[in-house]
């Protein structure tokens, strides 16, 4: 799941952001209200974490356009603004939830499960299954047979992504889109290292399926034993 932090402050927004990272989200910062309005715009997020007090406009003019916009991402205001005409004026706008800051690091996790678990949408369903795998993408845990599979928190966020799209090909600019920030460097070999990783643990875990590379293209799950070559 991908969530954008819009948050003036860059100690606070970094802290934010490697807090969701460990919790296995693939997570946009910006510093800026319009760049944050304009990527919320452009991409389709699973939920946004907005600051009220931003530098460049209020966050809830944000809010009232891109719900004047149509657009029906899940936003949590993330402010230190706890009176009651502004939450109540935040909720109003459009927002779907108010959370005054400091927050500790695991309600924030659980305030945003709670958040993009309000979404209804076929992305945004709780539970992937794919051969003997079974993901609940809300508690970000993975089980295989019943036993919970070790995975680091991007090569969960890559499974999820596979198992959303089973049996199709995932380019590689896709990956860096879907399960890294926009920041990077897409010569890395970062990709091929942590599929890897995964497919190791996938066969050594005898879950049913494999991921296939196809050269030039990209990645694919598929169930196992039907001849496809890895690599």
């Amino acid at each position: 799941m991908r969530i954008l932090v819009v948050e003036d402050d860059e100690a606070v927004g970094k802290l934010i952001r490697a807090t969701l990272v460990a919790a296995g989200y693939a997570v946009d910062f910006v510093t800026t209200g319009e760049e944050g309005r304009l990527l919320a715009f452009v991409n389709a997020y699973d939920g946004i974490l907005l600051d009220l007090g931003l530098s460049d406009r209020h966050g809830l003019t944000i809010v009232q356009e891109l719900r004047r916009e149509g657009k029906s991402t899940p936003i949590l205001i993330l402010t230190g603004q706890d009176d009651e005409s502004t939450i109540v004026r935040a909720l109003d706008a459009g927002a779907d939830e108010y959370v005054v800051k400091p927050v500790r690091p695991r309600e924030l996790v659980a305030r945003v499960r709670a958040l993009v678990r309000r979404v209804d949408r076929p992305q945004a369903r709780e539970q992937l299954v794919a051969g003997a795998i079974v993901m609940n993408r809300l508690t970000r845990q993975v089980f295989i047979g019943g036993r919970v599979l070790s995975v680091s928190p991007r090569e969960l966020s890559l499974l999820e992504q596979f198992m959303l799209h089973a049996g199709e090909v995932i380019s590689r600019a896709e990956l860096l889109e879907r399960v890294w920030d926009m920041h990077f460097d897409p010569s890395s070999n970062v990709i091929d290292v942590h599929v890897n990783r995964l497919r190791r643990k996938l066969e050594g875990a005898e879950a049913g399926v494999e991921i296939q590379t196809r050269r030039g293209v990209g990645f694919m799950l598929v169930a196992g034993g039907d001849g496809a070559q890895g690599g």
